[in-house]
């Protein structure tokens, strides 16, 4: 007997080509930034940064927030948060009228990781797109966006069965 799961629903040639492109290119910018010199340089992995780069877009943001946003549970996002304010890239903000919530703010120095590891993946994106036309890459912009919509609508729905 196997633990395989089967599909749930019926297969396209189109949504396993997509299935693959993603897949390889997950891949190749995990790789391309993760296994090369951002640990040494910023102080950051595969898993942190997206943590920082989320609570420097939306300062505020609470442990129990970061979890959903995620979909992982509040203690695997508690643990994240330490390794950020440990580290002294995120600090915790006292929150008197409601000592359960606990806002989270990044530091300068949080904020200065975050611009040097976007700033590489720009340049990266920008050498790698050099030779599109602008609208083409207008378009994947548009795409990528709606699809990352769509993803968070599905898991928000999904979190209200």
């Amino acid at each position: 007997m196997t633990n395989r799961a089967e599909p749930t629903t019926p297969d396209s040639e189109l949504t396993t080509a997509l299935e693959h492109e993603l897949t390889v290119f997950t891949r190749k910018a995990f790789w391309r930034f993760w296994t090369t010199r951002y640990p040494e340089v910023v102080g950051l992995d595969q898993t942190t940064y997206p943590y920082l780069a989320v609570i420097t877009a939306r300062p505020e943001l609470t442990v129990g927030e970061l979890s959903r946003m995620f979909n992982v549970d509040k203690s695997t996002a508690s643990r994240h948060v330490a390794k950020l304010t440990g580290g002294g890239l995120v600090r915790v903000v006292d929150n008197p009228p409601n000592a359960r919530t606990q806002p989270l703010q990044v530091t300068d120095e949080g904020r200065h990781r975050v611009a040097i590891v976007q700033a590489d993946r720009a340049a990266w994106l920008h050498g790698v797109l050099a030779d599109w036309p602008e609208q083409d890459q207008r378009d994947l912009a548009r795409l990528v966006a709606r699809l990352n919509a769509d993803l968070d609508a599905r898991e928000a729905r999904l979190r209200t069965r």
